[in-house]
């Protein structure tokens, strides 16, 4: 019997490597370096497998090739599955608050272990694709087009800097207090910028409380320039100064070669006070940072860039403010976004019924906005009991879109 094409196996391994979910947890447990070398290897095999699969009936050597390669992938494939569900589950014990707090030394020790062993499991595995690999040139395959999206993984939305404050609840208290640390912000020297890191779980409102305070009137008052962009997983310099530049001009930038655009940005920048956000921040890199940073150094006092990020290790980096982590909505605020969700201008009155199933669910969300959101507006279109029960009573789904949540790109 022929073996199934390997393909679709190496694009679904490639698609789980490439995730947010696994991209964030290679750089909190030390192994970004190991699961991208690992992807890499697969991407090199992907690139001949249309050729090799095709051609799997002109040779046996050909055909014990793909054998082998077969047995491999499915062994990466479940090391890589091992990997996502100890992220997820990592995580959901996070959020329970389970075991959160660990002495310094067996938190350091079960880290180190942990990551040595998982190590020891990506090297073995990436030894033995090379090994396959290396054999490819010997049957002459030609490499084939890839679809971006199987190769790349999931690309991030992007976001802006456009709110509608009536849908947003609980986010006043923080509000008031990041504007008026921006408007009481003087940094030493007239050429310094102040950075401050919002921080916290996707899904949690980092971004809608960016966009609160960057639309808020007195900010649009305090600050000649106020620019936003949305960094997403890739920190590249040229880009986001790019980015900044025709946020600031309104139009493309044609300049291509990094050195004129940043000079290009400090000529637009000098002696103005301006706010920057810089949105869904992923990048552990000092010198990238630094570097955009530098070119930042000629505005008024008073400058700021707001950065958000789900990572604490970004945060400190880029922060030379007091790190803002982000707080859950409280019963009554998630309960006031569900019911608007969920009833609309509705009057709940007639739906005491409905309002208690609906507050139990409420619970479920534990103060995250987005499931908030997503679970109201599922229940928009429920209007009896008993389909309010069924999913209130269907744990394993909302621990799945809560899970889908956590890590939406």
């Amino acid at each position: 019997m022929p073996h199934p094409l390997i393909s679709p196996l190496v694009s679904s391994i490639l698609k789980t490597l490439n995730s947010l979910v696994l991209k964030e947890f290679g750089i909190a447990w030390g192994l970004k370096t190991d699961l991208e070398n690992l992807g890499s290897t697969l991407s090199t095999i992907q690139a001949v497998l249309q050729d090799a699969e095709t051609k799997r009936g002109k040779g046996e050597a050909l055909k014990n090739w793909l054998r082998k390669l077969n047995d491999a992938a499915y062994d990466a494939d479940n090391l890589v599955d091992e990997f996502m569900n100890e992220a997820l589950r990592r995580r959901m014990d996070s959020e329970r608050g389970i075991n959160p707090q660990v002495s310094a030394f067996f938190s350091l020790r079960n880290r180190l272990i942990f990551r040595l062993k998982m190590g020891h499991k990506i090297k073995d595995m990436r030894d033995r694709l090379d090994a396959i690999a290396g054999e490819k040139n010997k049957f002459h395959l030609r490499e084939g087009l890839v679809e971006t999206g199987e190769v790349c993984g999931m690309q991030r939305g992007q976001t802006d800097s456009m709110v509608n404050e009536s849908e947003i609840y609980g986010r006043t208290d923080e509000k008031e207090m990041i504007i008026e640390m921006l408007l009481n912000n003087s940094s030493d020297r007239d050429d310094d910028v102040s950075v401050y890191a919002m921080c916290g779980m996707g899904g949690l409102g980092k971004t809608t409380l960016a966009q609160l305070v960057y639309n808020d009137g007195r900010v649009k008052s305090y600050f000649e320039l106020r620019i936003w962009v949305c960094v997403s997983v890739d920190f590249d310099v040229e880009r986001l100064t790019r980015a900044i530049l025709e946020s600031i001009e309104g139009r493309g930038c044609s300049i291509s070669n990094l050195d004129p655009l940043l000079r290009r940005l400090q000529e637009k920048l000098f002696g103005k006070r301006f706010l920057l956000v810089l949105d869904d921040v992923w990048n552990e890199y000092h010198e990238k940072w630094d570097r955009l940073k530098n070119a930042l150094k000629c505005g008024a006092k008073g400058c700021t860039v707001i950065v958000t990020t789900r990572i604490q290790q970004v945060a400190l980096i880029m922060a030379t403010l007091p790190i803002h982590h982000m707080a859950h909505l409280s019963e009554d605020d998630s309960w006031s976004l569900f019911k608007r969700r969920a009833f609309g201008n509705e009057r709940t009155e007639e739906n005491l019924q409905l309002d208690l199933i609906g507050k139990e669910i409420v619970k479920k969300c534990k103060g995250l906005p987005l499931a908030i959101k997503a679970l109201g507006s599922l229940m928009q279109f429920k209007r009896s009991e008993s389909e309010w029960l069924s999913v209130k009573e269907n744990e394993t789904g909302i621990c799945q879109m809560m899970e889908v949540v956590f890590y939406l790109p």
